[in-house]
Parts: structure tokens; sequence; C-alpha cells
């Protein structure tokens, strides 16, 4: 696995369990290691890593059901995503039907021998 898919994954893993729905952000790697966040309305990954001479990028996405990780790194690219807990246990916990099933038993005739 790569440096920019092992942090794609770990950034993965925390957005699914903050609890904060509001869309998307960006997180920067400086050249020095520094983090910067911001929120990713308006920029494309090429844009911030140009402006901030970024080493890494990664937008993050939270919205229906998925949270999603785009890393960018020099030439390497990553995109990751994953169902979020709520509509994984919605989506089991839904009937197979939307009407209601009706068991129709025939008495259970009992012999004597």
């Amino acid at each position: 696995m790569t440096g920019l898919l092992q942090q794609a994954g770990e950034i993965l893993e925390t957005a699914q369990r903050a609890a904060d729905d509001s869309g998307g952000m960006v997180i920067l790697i400086d050249r020095q290691g520094g983090l910067r966040m911001l929120a990713s309305a308006g920029w494309s990954l090429a844009a911030l890593t140009a402006e901030f001479g970024a080493s890494a990028v990664f937008r993050v996405n939270k919205g229906q059901g998925v949270t999603s990780v785009e890393g960018w790194a020099g030439a390497d690219r990553c995109l990751i995503e994953r169902q979020n807990d709520s509509a994984r246990s919605g989506y089991l916990l839904r009937p197979a039907v939307d009407h209601p099933v009706r068991l129709h038993q025939a008495p259970v005739l009992i012999a004597e021998s």
C-alpha cells in the first residue's frame, strides 16, 4: 500500500467517526510537513497544490450515506469511499417488500397408527 493510500485510509476512518456533516473539506500537507485544513468549496486539488506548495492534498466529502477521500501527491492519485454506518444499518433493517406478508398454514393432521 502506498503512503498516499494509507494516509487517505486513515483520513477516511477519522472522517467517518466525525459527527460533522458540513460537506467537504481539504487537508493539505506542505513540503515541511505542516498541516492545513480548509473548506473545499471553489478549489481544485491541482490549484491547492500550486497555491500552497503542498506535497499532498486530500479532499474529504461526507454526504448522503457515503464518505469519500480523494488524494493527490505528485503523480500519485487515489479515491476511496465507504458507506456510512447509518446508511448500512438502515439498509439492512428495511423490509424486502412494502406490503404485509400473510402466511397461510394448513392444519396439521396427526394420524393414529
